[in-house]
């Protein structure tokens, strides 16, 4: 390799870690012991599920170099996520509420394995910031939503995932946080999960995932919502790290 070359793969890699620190907190919290049946009814929330972002390789590969080629380049991590969501808003009505569906998908998967546990009381409308009750909750906030070509130096995600398995990828993405609060506010568990296609050799270009009105963007939706609650779920019973 070039030492031309070499400088720019390391300014790539510097790049990706500079615009990436602070976005990708750790939330992962094993539950506490304690006796659950002491919290009384446990009231299942979700935070409203944010616009899904979609991008061309092209578009993706352009922003992803002016991003680190162009001074000030880092404004365009917003202007590309501003232009991602505007891109998938002709999709919001024709695809599933990825939040609805880890936390139905989750809340079956309780009542199915956990019979010691406390009534779920399961809150379908979305809330705004804290949840106001004084009660038992667990949350669901889908951070991020992203199909087509996925720039992964956005949201940490690069980092999280390791920068050896590369920055762009085809698929789906999809990062979601599930929490579990005591009514003094006491976080009792927590877990983040990441899903992508690639994790699972189920990459799919923009094209073949909007085929035939959507209908593989949406199987890979409600497959990535299974993952997801599942993966919650193990680690709640404390199978997963």
């Amino acid at each position: 390799m070039s030492q031309a070359n070499s400088r720019f793969c390391a300014t790539i890699i510097a790049a990706v870690i500079l615009l990436s620190v602070g976005c990708s907190p750790k939330y992962n919290q094993a539950l506490l012991k304690r006796d659950l049946s002491e919290l009384g009814p446990i009231k299942v929330v979700r935070l409203e599920t944010p616009g899904i972002m979609k991008s061309s390789s092209a578009e993706t590969g352009f922003l992803a170099i002016a991003t680190i080629a162009v001074p000030g380049g880092s404004a365009l991590l917003l202007v590309g996520d501003a232009y991602g969501k505007a891109r998938g808003a002709e999709d919001q009505n024709i695809i599933p509420d990825f939040g609805a569906v880890v936390m139905d998908k989750f809340v079956e998967g309780v009542s199915q394995a956990e019979s010691g546990w406390p009534e779920l009381q399961v809150v379908r409308e979305p809330i705004k910031g804290e949840f106001s009750e004084r009660s038992t909750v667990i949350e669901f906030d889908v951070k991020r939503l992203a199909y087509g070509s996925i720039d992964l130096t956005r949201g940490g995600v690069a980092l999280e995932r390791g920068l050896d398995k590369g920055i762009i990828c085809d698929g789906f993405l999809s990062k979601t946080v599930v929490t579990m609060k005591a009514p003094d506010g006491e976080v009792l568990w927590q877990k983040s999960y990441l899903y992508l296609s690639k994790d699972f050799g189920r990459e799919k270009s923009l094209s073949e995932l909007e085929a035939d009105n959507c209908s593989p963007l949406k199987e890979e939706m409600m497959f990535a919502a299974e993952q997801t609650a599942n993966d919650f779920l193990n680690h709640l019973n404390g199978k997963a790290n």
